[in-house]
């Protein structure tokens, strides 16, 4: 009797400690994930919600204003979710969702928590105008040009160099030699896009340093018989560089960068 409950006493024993091993295997392992935001007993707590709860959004209990979603499909969900709440969407600039309702306005932007689920931030601003609050700027080049600009891109991984953006108004016919596909090449690209109704000759220059690749733009768009230049420069940090976790919001984030809305939002606002 007394050697059963020594071995049965020894299972346990070895249950414990291999159950012990496993989590001490998955902590190191997976701590980067699991602490990027810091206590992770906020996420871990939605997560279970979502897992066996019956929503498919779920608000951080450490957070007034975060929200959490799976990765796939959690755009449509967190557009549903703004949309019953009396808000419409009105535009992307960058990594920002721009939403405005009848008495307030809101920017929405994102970051991933692992590969399976978004983190939603949504901050409110009860301006009437978004380009009154502080996002947007207005200045006067030395052409007399006036013009409005965000003053910050929102996203985290790509940041603005030469800015505020160089406007110019020259003479002359439009015309677009873009670059034929068989001779393209990542340092220099020109190529047409439409955007909204205005059609933009894009030429794109990439240089790559220390981790970064630095991108020219140059747009160029006909406006009134004249043509309308609009030129900076971004910086991109290198996904590759970051662990899994960073690298995937990092790709997720160049791939909702806007950077053809952005400059179109500009050119609408030179007088």
């Amino acid at each position: 009797m007394i050697l059963e409950n020594q071995s049965k006493n020894k299972k346990i024993l070895l249950f414990i400690f291999a159950i012990f091993l496993i989590v001490g295997v998955f902590l190191s392992l997976y701590s980067s994930v699991i602490f990027q935001e810091g206590n992770p007993w906020p996420q871990i707590k939605s997560i279970t919600q979502l897992t066996f709860g019956r929503s498919d959004i779920v608000k951080l209990s450490s957070s007034d204003n975060e929200y959490l979603t799976k990765n796939k499909g959690g755009w449509d969900v967190i557009d549903s979710f703004l949309v019953n709440k009396g808000y419409e969407f009105i535009e992307q600039m960058g990594s920002g969702y721009f939403y405005k309702s009848s008495d307030s306005n809101i920017v929405m932007t994102r970051h991933q928590y692992s590969r399976f689920y978004v983190i939603w931030t949504i901050t409110e601003n009860n301006n009437s105008s978004k380009n009154d609050n502080d996002l947007w700027t207005t200045t006067t080049n030395d052409q007399g040009i006036t013009f409005q600009y965000p003053k910050e891109i929102l996203a985290k991984y790509i940041s603005e160099t030469e800015w505020p953006p160089v406007i110019k108004i020259e003479t002359g016919t439009y015309s677009c030699k873009t670059t034929p596909m068989e001779v393209s090449s990542m340092s220099e690209i020109t190529s047409q896009r439409l955007v909204d109704d205005k059609t933009y000759c894009v030429n794109v220059k990439h240089e790559g340093a220390a981790g970064s690749v630095y991108s020219s733009y140059v747009y160029t768009t006909p406006q009134k018989g004249k043509l309308i230049k609009v030129s900076f420069m971004l910086r991109y940090s290198n996904c590759s560089n970051y662990d899994q976790t960073q690298n995937q919001a990092c790709t997720n984030e160049r791939e909702a960068f806007d950077v053809d809305g952005i400059t179109d939002r500009i050119v609408q606002t030179i007088r």
